[in-house]
């Protein structure tokens, strides 16, 4: 059911944007540091959103890169404090 759902969701997002590019085939004229390019709206808007997506996933990968990272360090500590509790408990018991 839930799968259904997604691929009706998707079905409706993807008639947005085909309704949105046969309203904006328009050509237009995109300016960037090294020169032009003139493309149709619905073509710019569609790489302008899977460029957002690309950067979006870079960063979120690198935030999640990071998460991991502290994680480890913090399951090494951890570890370390759970030995030496064991360690500082059986000379403890000795005594």
């Amino acid at each position: 059911m839930k799968r259904l759902f997604s691929v009706l969701i998707l079905l409706v997002f993807m008639a947005f944007g085909v309704a949105i590019a046969i309203v904006n085939a328009n050509e237009v004229v995109f300016n960037f540091y090294y020169g032009s390019v003139t493309q149709p709206l619905s073509i710019l808007l569609v790489g302008a959103i899977f460029v957002g997506a690309l950067l979006a996933t870079l960063i979120n990968s690198l935030v999640i890169l990071s998460l991991r990272h502290q994680l480890r360090r913090a399951q090494r500590q951890l570890k370390q404090t759970e030995e030496k509790t064991v360690t500082l408990i059986e000379s403890s018991d000795k005594n």
